[in-house]
């Protein structure tokens, strides 16, 4: 997640820099007091969003020579709403759509769905989100525990949660989701619309110099998905030839443990570049991610045909 870093340094700013996916709350106000349950604050501060690619979300390419694709997977960043006093609010709450990397063939197994969120408190006391539940059409489609405290006056950092839902939630256009204390309590709830998976492409710009296929923009977060630890995995492709590049799989390998290989066939067009792609790994290799390099590899029928390295954020 892009600026993810910087939020967990700079709390107290966090919220104006909060990055939004397509798929924003359809909730309107801005908090309402701690005596009852709260709306979704600034649900959709940032207007329409492109539309989604293979991981629910698209940035645009610049165009420019040495350019990467613009934004991030959460959107651009806004302004953040005026705190209403004693309030506890959920803010910059998004839902994205992310391959299981728990599956060798992520493309036929369903989809992971991402929520990310933060706490805006502007009570006297510490707050705290202890569960998300999400529910469809009336149905429940699962509950996730998270751990995110907010302190009195403070907005907490950004919190990234994995639903593993009972359900494919590709299938549905909306998904309402519930914020819980630790006593059960519901903070707030938000309606949040799913972006569909569609695999987008954005044309380079005529100036964009010639190169080699290329993997772009990779990082790598960890994220709650139940008990072990577990990361996302989030880039882009990029195709600056003139013929199209055939990939076959993804490969992930962590700094210790095993590499992970996913069938994830994807054709770039011609002078071409994706938009975000994430992928949720399980990590299986200890009780904590590893720091240090984590290396992805696009492979084209068993050959190497880009590689990328991040670090955990």
């Amino acid at each position: 997640m892009h600026l993810l870093k910087y939020f967990r340094s700079n709390p107290a700013i966090g919220i104006a820099l909060l990055l939004v996916v397509t798929g924003c709350s359809t909730n309107a106000g801005f908090g309402t007091p701690v005596s009852g349950p709260n709306p979704v604050s600034n649900p959709n501060p940032y207007g329409p969003q492109p539309g989604p690619s293979a991981s629910g979300s698209v940035m645009p390419y610049e165009g420019r020579p040495g350019a990467e694709p613009t934004g991030s997977p959460y959107g651009s960043p806004a302004p953040s709403p005026t705190p209403i006093p004693n309030t506890l609010s959920i803010v910059g709450a998004a839902l994205r759509l992310a391959y299981d990397g728990a599956t060798k063939d992520p493309v036929k197994a369903p989809r992971v769905l991402e929520l990310s969120f933060a706490l805006q408190n502007t009570t006297k006391n510490a707050a705290k989100i202890t569960s998300v539940a999400a529910y469809a059409d009336k149905t429940a489609l699962g509950t996730s525990l998270v751990a995110l405290t907010a302190a009195a006056g403070q907005t907490s950092e950004v919190a990234a949660v994995a639903l593993k839902t009972t359900d494919d939630p590709a299938k549905y256009k909306e998904v309402m989701v519930n914020f819980l204390d630790d006593t059960k309590k519901m903070v707030g709830s938000a309606t949040l619309e799913v972006p569909p998976m569609d695999t987008s492409f954005t044309s380079l710009d005529d100036k964009h110099p010639k190169g080699p296929f290329s993997i772009d923009s990779a990082e790598i977060s960890s994220i709650r998905v139940g008990q072990g630890p577990s990361f996302e995995c989030t880039f882009a492709v990029t195709n600056p030839t003139a013929s199209s590049v055939s990939v076959t799989q993804f490969e992930i390998k962590p700094p210790k443990g095993d590499a992970l290989k996913l069938a994830i066939p994807l054709a770039v067009p011609p002078r071409s570049v994706s938009g975000f792609m994430s992928v949720v790994v399980p990590y299986a290799g200890g009780k904590s991610l590893p720091s240090g390099s984590y290396i992805i590899r696009a492979v084209q029928n068993g050959t190497t045909a880009a590689k990328a390295s991040a670090v955990l954020l």
